[in-house]
């Protein structure tokens, strides 16, 4: 089942994603989650504990827009962990990514090749219980067959 959600964007990134829509094609939701998924093979780079969700800066002036976005429930999952694993909301994430990879996806959907870096198609959520505590696991893509259990 699609969620829908917003997005809080600023101006300048709202434009940079139009302009490329309107050049590519691709319509602004396809454009956001193709974006989105390529922060996400980067994501082990900006893993981050102990800190709170850092948001975008508010000292932009007011020109922000609320974009209504759908994810399939996968995809929700997933961003939802980018959030918490790289402690940067959603958007923030958006807007880097609109910075860093949009002109690359153009270019790559201009001619034809493949523009998802990050195909997944599973996410899956687990846990082992020990004596010590409990430990999730966080699987993207196809998990790997279950492990044997932990003993202590």
């Amino acid at each position: 089942m699609p969620i829908d959600t917003t997005l809080y964007i600023h101006e300048n990134t709202l434009k940079l994603i139009s302009e490329s829509c309107d050049m590519s094609g691709i319509s602004h939701n396809r454009l956001i989650v193709m974006l989105l998924k390529n922060a996400m093979s980067k994501a082990r780079k900006n893993m981050k504990t102990g800190l709170a969700i850092r948001y975008q800066e508010r000292n932009q002036g007011g020109h922000w827009h609320t974009v209504h976005v759908r994810f399939r429930e996968d995809e929700a999952d997933f961003f939802k962990d980018m959030r918490n694993f790289m402690k940067m909301s959603v958007s923030l994430i958006l807007a880097q990514a609109a910075r860093e990879y949009l002109k690359e996806m153009v270019r790559a959907s201009a001619e034809r090749e493949t523009t998802d870096n990050y195909p997944f198609s599973n996410h899956q959520l687990s846990f082992i219980e020990t004596n010590d505590g409990i430990f999730w696991i966080t699987h993207w893509k196809t998990p790997p067959p279950p492990s044997p259990t932990i003993k202590h």
